[in-house]
């Protein structure tokens, strides 16, 4: 009996268990990084990008020289910013043509990325998974590092309790949950569920307040990568 071989991560290494260019894991890194552009990160590049600043700064009783002057926006936002709307826009074209039968709601970076992030699944399984993923990853830490903002998915031990019924019986959803630190937003302290989006808590919500640690503890556990 021959051993059988799969075919390895083309961006991880790992054997990717079914012959897909990219693994589960990698493409559960885009997913997730695909729900903080649609929740937040989106729109904080917005923010940046229009930071309006001084656009006449006084030096010693005289007003600085026009070529001193401070641009009126973020550069490396508008950037960030840029690369991610042409990186969503160029895949759900191909995922589209390649045969996807949904729809964007929207040609938005929110509408395009909510599209995306359940797609993934499936497109990592394409000639070009390996490639939807990467350039996804890499688009996400360029908006990252450009808004500057302190973001985490923290892994809790404690599984999705929210409970729906199967033909009269009760089913715990049991998906794995992850706290949501990202100071300045509103999605900060939120529990999130990686199997439904829908099942969205909070930290006071979701443990004893005696026994839970304060949200600030949190954020002490190593940071993943993004």
């Amino acid at each position: 009996m021959t051993k059988q071989h799969h075919y390895p991560c083309d961006l991880c290494g790992r054997p990717s268990g079914d012959d897909a260019p990219a693994c589960t894991l990698c493409a559960h890194r885009a997913a997730t990084a695909l729900n903080d552009i649609a929740e937040w990160l989106g729109e904080a590049l917005i923010e940046a990008m229009a930071k309006q600043t001084a656009l006449a700064e006084v030096s010693g009783g005289k007003p600085t020289k026009k070529s001193e002057m401070p641009l009126p926006l973020d550069l490396r936002a508008s950037e960030a910013l840029a690369v991610l709307r042409s990186t969503l826009t160029t895949w759900v074209r191909v995922l589209q043509g390649d045969g996807a039968t949904t729809h964007p709601r929207a040609a938005t970076v929110r509408s395009m990325a909510e599209w995306l992030a359940p797609v993934i699944s499936w497109a990592r399984t394409r000639s070009y998974g390996a490639e939807v993923v990467d350039e996804i990853l890499a688009a996400h830490h360029q908006a990252l590092t450009a808004v500057d903002r302190p973001h985490r998915w923290v892994p809790l031990p404690t599984p999705c309790r929210h409970v729906t019924l199967d033909e009269g019986r009760p089913v715990p959803c049991g998906g794995q949950l992850h706290a949501i630190i990202a100071p300045g937003h509103r999605a900060d302290g939120e529990i999130r569920c990686t199997l439904d989006r829908g099942h969205t808590t909070t930290v006071h919500h979701l443990v004893d307040k005696r026994r839970q640690p304060r949200l600030r503890d949190l954020t002490d556990l190593p940071k993943l990568r993004a």
